[in-house]
C-alpha cells in the first residue's frame, strides 16, 4: 500500500480560493498535490505529474472537467488516474452523465471536507489495489511462461516423465 507521501493528487479548479482550500486540505493528509487552473493545464499536468488521483471541477473555461475526464479515461485507459468530479451540478442527470463519461466518483459543491477526504482515501485504496493486482498478474504471466518453457524442455528429455515432470530412474528404464 502506498504511503500518503507517495500518492500524487492533481486538483483542477478554476476558482483560486477553492483551489487553495483543496490544496491545503489534501496536503494536510500528507499527499503530494499539484494544481491546475483549467482543463488544458490539467491535461498537461496529467502527462508531467502522473497523478494517482484527479479532483476536477466540471465547469471551467476552455476545457471543462467532463471533457478532461473523458479525454484522460479514453486516452490512458487502464493507466488513467482515479477521477473525482467536484461540481455545483447536483441534479441526478448530471451525476449520471459524469459517471457514464468515466468519472470514478462525483461530489457536489459545497462538500464536507471530511467526506471529500474519505473519498480521496477510498480512491487511493482502489488505485493501490489495482496496481498491486496488475503486478501480480504480470508476475503470474512470467511464472507461467517459465513453467511452460520448463515443461517444453522436459518433454524433449526422454529421461523425464511427460505427465509429472520427474526424472526417471536410469535403472528402472
Amino acid at each position: 500500500m502506498k504511503t500518503p507521501a507517495e500518492v500524487r493528487v492533481l486538483v483542477v479548479e478554476d476558482d483560486p480560493i477553492f483551489q487553495r482550500v483543496l490544496q491545503r486540505r489534501i496536503e494536510s493528509e500528507g499527499y503530494q498535490v499539484q494544481i491546475a487552473g483549467d482543463g488544458r493545464e490539467g491535461m498537461k499536468a496529467i502527462v508531467t505529474f502522473e497523478p494517482d488521483l484527479v479532483i476536477s471541477d466540471w465547469m471551467m473555461p476552455e476545457v471543462d472537467g467532463l471533457e478532461l475526464c473523458q479525454s484522460v479515461k479514453t486516452g490512458l485507459r487502464d493507466a488513467a488516474p482515479y477521477f473525482i468530479l467536484l461540481t455545483a451540478k447536483g441534479e441526478i442527470s448530471d451525476k449520471l452523465l459524469g459517471l457514464q463519461t468515466g468519472a470514478d466518483d462525483y461530489l457536489t459543491k459545497p462538500c464536507d471536507q471530511g467526506e471529500l477526504m474519505a473519498r480521496v482515501r477510498a480512491g487511493v485504496r482502489i488505485v493501490t489495489l489495482t496496481q498491486q493486482l496488475r503486478r501480480t498478474v504480470a508476475d503470474l504471466q512470467v511464472a507461467s511462461g517459465e513453467s511452460d518453457a520448463a515443461k517444453a524442455g522436459a518433454a524433449a528429455d526422454p529421461s523425464v516423465c511427460p505427465q509429472c515432470g520427474r526424472r526417471r530412474d536410469a535403472d528402472a528404464a
